[in-house]
């Protein structure tokens, strides 16, 4: 999707958290002010889970209910 953004056909909605891991001098990274706040969510292959994926992901469930 980034080389499609930097060429200038297609604009996308990101995290303001890719302006800082994702910066580059062809791409502007405008604030969308009256945005709700977006969510994240944890993701993995099924086929790839393990005990420390499922353990990771009952942590982070239970630090966002915190």
């Amino acid at each position: 999707m980034i080389p499609i953004l930097a060429t200038g056909e297609a604009v996308s909605p990101v995290h303001a958290q890719a302006a800082r891991y994702y910066a580059r001098p062809d791409i502007a990274y405008v604030p969308i002010r009256d945005a709700p706040p977006a969510r994240w969510g944890l993701i993995w292959r099924t086929g790839n889970e393990t005990e420390l994926v499922r353990s990771f992901a009952r942590a982070a469930h239970h630090l966002s209910s915190v």
